[in-house]
């Protein structure tokens, strides 16, 4: 009997995402069970229930089974302890990791689940949660730091910025870093939740007056001291097309000239570089999953941006893929 190659195909789609969605699950629970914690030394089921005599015995041998399977826990006879996988999923959870993974199984589901009634106009797209703005979204946004600081770092000392704005800037975790490491540096860092404002203020005190935090919409924002450089990191999707242009043009207003504007951003859509990883899938999703709320069109394409810092009368524009190119850097000068 020959098996039609299209149905193989199905199959084989089918089967990896029942394992990725696993894998999701999988690290998810651990995460808020604190299995990872638990689990970094070894133990047997026994002794994990010893530990939490509450837990449901079945389930438990069931997902030590599939942390097996997933190459995130190896067995050793009774024993159980970290892979090497398994040990990075611990070591990256602070950094960003753990609101990720949070993000994609409480969250994208849910939305996904109900697409045919946003899409026909049953239902009206819903406001983003309040968890998602006030928490995950800034906490998730840290697992790409490794790749970001190293191009800021070089970026900085090469353009011998002075004066930085941080628009969105989250918990000023790169503010922080810039200015830790160029001592005549100073900045701000712009932020509209006061939630994520509250922890970005946290040890900013060792700056003296080198930093500032100010809760307040950028458009509502203007300063005497004309910057440097405005960063705005992986943010633009928080706005509109239409307003797209009219950000780009007011922070235009607040550098000075030669200064730089750096956009960085996934990208919706194929973009010019090759990916080293598979990357235009997940990208995409998440350009549909943001879609899919009030106030939010997706992820930019390459060309969107590049037409808009155009149209602003930015010049000298350079795009940097960051590493894997999944994010793209968008560097250009105000003339």
């Amino acid at each position: 009997m020959n098996m039609d190659p299209g149905i193989l195909r199905l199959l084989g789609k089918t089967v990896s995402l029942m394992e990725n969605m696993g894998f999701l699950w999988l690290v998810f629970s651990g995460f808020e069970l604190r299995l990872w914690e638990q689990l970094q030394e070894e133990k047997t089921m026994d002794g994990l229930l010893a530990d939490n005599p509450k837990w449901d015995a079945v389930l438990l041998e069931h997902w030590l089974n599939q942390a097996v399977f997933q190459d995130l826990l190896i067995l050793d006879r009774d024993t159980y302890r970290l892979s090497s996988l398994g040990k990075s999923v611990l070591r990256y959870q602070d950094l960003g990791l753990e609101a990720m993974y949070k993000e994609f199984v409480l969250y994208w589901g849910t939305c996904f689940r109900q697409l045919p009634d946003l899409m026909t106009g049953r239902e009206e797209c819903p406001s983003l949660e309040n968890e998602l703005k006030d928490n995950l979204i800034s906490r998730a946004s840290r697992s790409s730091e490794v790749f970001v600081w190293p191009v800021l770092q070089k970026k900085c000392a090469r353009e011998n910025w002075r004066r930085i704005l941080d628009v969105g800037c989250g918990e000023g975790t790169y503010l922080k870093k810039l200015l830790a490491v160029f001592p005549e540096l100073t900045g701000v860092g712009l932020e509209i939740n006061p939630a994520t404002c509250v922890r970005a203020e946290q040890g900013i005190e060792k700056f003296h007056d080198r930093l500032r935090i100010v809760c307040q919409d950028i458009f509502d924002f203007n300063n005497e001291e004309a910057f440097d450089c405005c960063l705005l990191n992986n943010n633009i999707y928080y706005f509109t097309g239409s307003k797209r242009l009219e950000l780009i043009r007011h922070l235009k207003g607040l550098l000075k000239p030669g200064g730089q504007i750096a956009i960085l951003t996934a990208l919706r859509g194929i973009t010019s570089s090759v990916p080293i990883l598979p990357a235009h899938i997940p990208q995409n999703l998440m350009s549909f999953f943001l879609a899919c709320h009030q106030g939010f069109d997706g992820l930019p394409a390459e060309q969107e941006i590049m037409k808009l810092l155009q149209e602003a009368g930015f010049k000298k524009i350079e795009v940097r893929p960051l590493l894997f190119k999944v994010s793209h850097y968008f560097f250009a000068i105000k003339p």
